[in-house]
């Protein structure tokens, strides 16, 4: 016998390129292990103003955040009862990572917008949020969380590669688990990119034109987080504060920086899993997946002892909105859905706050 579980997971990354949602089915077998598939996902553009408010909100006042936090709750409602009524069901309930607007687990605190209560009273189900903060209660970095769903649902690889806003892997076979951010991605390739009045570039074929920028490359490689060991985490501040403005000292040369980025970025990838293992399968996801020369260049810089895989598209666009479903799936079974070995944290969690769980219909658990 087995169960299934159906579970929305949504997820606003460091990108701000909108908001995925998934509709997704999760089964456990007779002998507890894990399956899961994506039914439905649709990633929803935020309107020009809430895009402008998230971004500009880590500078903005007490009530704008209060207020955006409010827009970006009935933006997610509307987004989730359409893919709803689209798929033709409801699911048993609502995960949701929110939108990360600080994160500073050194000093002891980490804010997502994405209040879910609001968003648990609008959609009349269960939802599962506010997953960092009991992480960082206990000493954790409060992420990435990611891999307390990879540990789970892809044992099949040998380590997993999210190529985000920041990159980050995880190891899910691997003795301790490891997982941590490795380096700011997309959010300095589309820095770049916006420069030329692009949102990014896609299939990264500027970035291949450019010409490594030597100087850029030094000083990137500088940055005092690549000298930290794991468990360690990155957050949109740390990148708007050393990152960002070495970056910017090149703006003349757009084609070139997006070049060197990318060098950048996938020459720290390989250091990070090449000092963890010498070789694998490494599954690959995530808009970054989508630059073809940065995947060719991990290759490179990886050499023939890493096997690259792009999954199909629905997947690499959806991993992290799938991810948290099932995470959120696994806090309303009060199951562990994050492990000590990755945040640092004092132990193992069930992480996220669970509201309107008397609407929870533990019947359309389907056998």
């Amino acid at each position: 016998m087995s169960l299934k579980f159906e579970i929305i997971g949504l997820m606003s990354g460091s990108s701000l390129d909108g908001l995925d949602v998934a509709f997704c089915e999760f089964s456990r077998n007779e002998n507890s292990e894990w399956s899961g598939k994506i039914i439905d996902a649709q990633t929803f553009k935020f309107p020009s103003g809430l895009e402008t408010a998230l971004r500009n909100l880590p500078k903005s006042t007490a009530l704008d955040l209060v207020e955006t936090d409010q827009t970006f709750i009935q933006f997610s409602a509307i987004c989730t009862i359409k893919l709803c009524q689209k798929v033709g069901r409801k699911p048993m309930a609502i995960a949701s990572h929110g939108h990360t607007i600080f994160h500073n687990p050194g000093k002891g605190y980490t804010t997502q917008i994405g209040n879910g209560g609001l968003l648990a009273g609008i959609t009349d189900l269960a939802v599962i949020s506010d997953f960092r903060t009991l992480d960082v209660g206990l000493g954790g970095q409060g992420a990435p969380l990611v891999p307390g769903a990879e540990k789970f649902l892809f044992l099949n690889y040998d380590a997993c590669l999210n190529l985000g806003g920041i990159a980050n892997v995880s190891f899910p076979r691997h003795a301790p688990f490891l997982g941590f951010d490795i380096a700011p991605c997309n959010q300095l390739l589309n820095q770049a990119a916006n420069w030329i009045g692009l949102e990014y570039d896609e299939g990264g074929k500027i970035a291949s034109s450019g010409h490594l920028i030597p100087d850029l490359l030094k000083e990137l490689n500088e940055a005092n987080y690549y000298k930290k060991n794991s468990p360690k985490s990155l957050g949109n501040e740390d990148v708007a504060n050393f990152w960002k403005p070495i970056v910017d000292k090149w703006k003349s040369q757009p084609e070139n920086v997006m070049h060197t980025l990318t060098l950048h970025i996938a020459d720290q990838i390989s250091k990070s899993v090449l000092a963890i293992q010498p070789k694998g399968k490494l599954l690959t996801t995530g808009g970054g997946a989508f630059h073809s020369f940065l995947i060719e260049e991990i290759k490179k810089a990886t050499s023939e002892n890493w096997k690259i895989e792009v999954p199909e598209s629905q997947m690499v666009s959806f991993k992290e909105a799938y991810c948290f479903a099932f995470l959120g799936l696994k806090r309303l079974l009060n199951e562990t859905n994050c492990f000590a070995e990755v945040t640092g944290a004092k132990y193992d969690s069930s992480l996220g706050a669970v509201y309107n769980g008397n609407r929870l219909d533990f019947n359309i658990f389907r056998c």
